[in-house]
């Protein structure tokens, strides 16, 4: 039956057999990633005395602090050397999109005799990833698309996959800090989840009698589904060390207002200058409305004068003719008389 557990311990044990070139190149790949650990706590950079200040203040990226390197600890414990570079797409750190490139490298095994478990793989893969900040949060999140071709030779039950592939698909994970330096770099510890199609080309072998016999032979690339190469190819499972030459991801791909001090106070400008012409705004619809009731008021009070005016002057006419005819009526009964 197989079991990968014991299948693996296996495999650890057979660094003890191996030729003094995969020692070195083992030791080598991981020495190279580590010393560029311990780089970040050693620099010519002034020490910053308030992280926090210094990330908000923070709000371009040199080329530099662009870069991130990452190692899968998976394939290290499959005695796979992997090394992979990321660059952030922007010299803005609430960029959320980047782009990467690795690789694994682990040729075939020299051992003593005929292995029963063979795990030989080598590729080269491409992710292009979006990352999202999750609310509150110093943990971010990523979904990403990959690509990769290589070739593997994978015996991990009586079956073995000998040939090349071609697989692509759909990444998902999470990354959250461990350790920042003083310089503004840090040390994150990713987790992520691949899966997707694999087109292979190999053949199909079994073991028997201390020597591999080939059972089908692969002719051209197929859409397979294979468990152990497909596993391989893919990279379905990743546990990975990621070294940030930038600022950590607790204070990356944010929404830009959380991160830029001059966007916010750009904004806060924004929102005064908006408030001074509201504001202005209003006052001259003020004042234009003030206007119109002056305006309006003059017109009634100029309309009621000429009412009054036009009254006042028929009542005159009136209070003569009355006057006439009494003096009329004065003069007629004086003749009577």
């Amino acid at each position: 039956m197989f079991c990968p557990f014991k299948n693996m311990l296996y495999l650890c044990s057979q660094i003890i057999v191996l030729k003094d070139y995969r020692r070195h190149i083992i030791i080598g790949t991981l020495g190279l990633f580590l010393f560029s650990i311990a780089a970040g706590g050693h620099t010519s950079r002034r020490p910053v005395p308030n992280r926090h200040l210094y990330d908000n203040k923070l709000d371009t990226l040199s080329f530099s602090e662009r870069i991130s390197l990452r190692t899968n600890m998976i394939d290290w414990i499959a005695l796979t050397p992997n090394i992979g570079l990321e660059l952030t797409l922007g010299n803005m750190n609430w960029n959320r999109w980047t782009l990467g490139i690795g690789g694994r490298w682990n040729p075939s095994t020299k051992t003593l005799g005929t292995s029963y478990n063979v795990y030989d793989l080598t590729d080269v893969r491409l992710d292009l990833r979006r990352y999202q900040h999750g609310r509150g949060s110093r943990r971010s999140f990523f979904l990403g698309i990959y690509g990769t071709y290589g070739s593997h030779n994978v015996k991990l039950s009586p079956t073995g996959f000998k040939g090349t592939h071609l697989a692509a698909g759909l990444s998902v994970g999470t990354i959250a800090p461990l350790y920042s330096y003083r310089n503004g770099a840090s040390l994150d510890l990713e987790v992520a989840l691949s899966g997707g199609v694999m087109f292979a080309k190999h053949d199909e072998y079994r073991r028997e009698d201390d020597s591999y016999v080939t059972v089908t032979q692969g002719e051209k690339f197929k859409l397979s589904f294979d468990m152990l190469p497909y596993i391989a190819a893919n990279d379905v499972l990743r546990v990975s060390l990621v070294y940030h030459f930038g600022p950590s991801v607790a204070n990356r791909y944010k929404r830009r207002i959380a991160i830029d001090e001059r966007y916010r106070l750009h904004l806060n400008e924004m929102e005064i200058r908006r408030d001074s012409t509201r504001q202005a705004h209003a006052e001259q619809k003020a004042i234009r409305r003030d206007s119109l009731d002056k305006a309006d008021y003059e017109k009634r009070f100029e309309k009621q004068r000429l009412e009054l005016e036009k009254k006042y002057i028929s009542d005159s006419l009136m209070q003569v003719k009355r006057q006439a005819a009494l003096a009329d009526t004065l003069k007629q009964k004086n003749k009577d008389e």
